[in-house]
C-alpha cells in the first residue's frame, strides 16, 4: 500500500509539473490578448484623443466626454501615489515602453481632463519589484539590450511636471544594482512599503500599477 502510494504522489507530481508549462503559457497568452485588445481599441479612438498634461503613445490618451455630469468639484487638489511593480511586456525592455508608465501618464491626463488643475495635482510613482529595470541608464541598457532606454522620454516628461519618482532600496539591492546605474531624476527610499505608508498617511490616494491591473 505504501508503494502504491507513493507511486500515486509522484505520479500526479509528475503530471502537475508536466502541465505547469502549458498552465503559464495560456496565462502569458490571456495577457497578450488582453494588451492586444486594449490596442486595438485605443488605436480606434486614435484622432479623438487628448492630452492634457503628458503626450506620449496613444496609449497615455483620453478620450474627451462632453456629457460628463459627475466631476471634481471646482478647485479640488488631488494627490496621487503609484504602487508600481509592473516591468515592459513580453520581455521587451530594450524596444518598448514601459506599458505601467503609459498607464500612470494617463490616469494623470484623465484627471486633467475631468477638471483638476495642473497646479493642483501632485503624483507620486513608486517603483519597486521587477519595475525598477524601466529605471536603469542608457549604459546598462546598452550593455544588456543593445540598445537605449526607451523609457527615457516618458520619464523626463514625468520629472517636467514635477512627479516623483522613487526607487525602493530593498528592490536595488536584491537584484545587485547601485543607485549610480539609474536615471538622475530618480530617488532612492529604504523600501517601498515603508513610501506607500508616508503618503498614504498624508492623504494621497493610492493606485496600484502592474500587469493585471491594465
Amino acid at each position: 500500500m505504501k508503494w502504491n502510494k507513493l507511486y500515486s504522489n509522484r505520479y500526479f507530481i509528475l503530471l502537475f509539473l508536466g502541465m505547469l508549462p502549458m498552465y503559464l503559457a495560456a496565462q502569458i497568452s490571456k495577457e497578450q490578448q488582453a494588451q492586444i485588445i486594449k490596442e486595438e481599441r485605443f488605436a480606434k479612438v486614435e484622432p479623438r484623443l487628448i492630452y492634457p498634461l503628458i503626450k506620449g503613445g496613444k496609449m497615455t490618451g483620453v478620450i474627451p466626454v462632453d456629457f460628463a455630469t459627475n466631476k471634481p468639484a471646482s478647485g479640488t487638489k488631488m494627490n496621487l501615489v503609484f504602487d508600481f511593480t509592473q516591468s515592459t511586456g513580453n520581455n521587451s525592455q530594450g524596444s518598448h515602453v514601459n506599458e505601467g508608465l503609459e498607464e500612470v501618464a494617463r490616469i494623470l491626463n484623465l484627471h486633467i481632463a475631468a477638471g483638476i488643475k495642473k497646479e493642483a495635482l501632485k503624483a507620486v510613482i513608486v517603483f519597486h519589484s521587477g519595475s525598477i529595470t524601466s529605471l536603469l541608464n542608457n549604459e546598462y541598457y546598452q550593455k544588456n539590450y543593445g540598445s537605449d532606454n526607451p523609457n527615457i522620454d516618458i520619464l523626463n516628461k514625468f520629472s517636467q511636471t514635477g512627479v516623483k519618482m522613487v526607487i525602493c532600496g530593498q528592490s536595488i539591492q536584491l537584484r545587485e544594482l547601485n543607485p549610480d546605474q539609474f536615471l538622475s531624476a530618480m530617488q532612492f527610499a529604504v523600501s517601498a512599503r515603508t513610501t506607500l505608508s508616508k503618503y498614504q498617511k498624508l492623504g494621497y490616494i493610492l493606485f496600484n500599477i502592474n500587469a493585471s491591473g491594465n
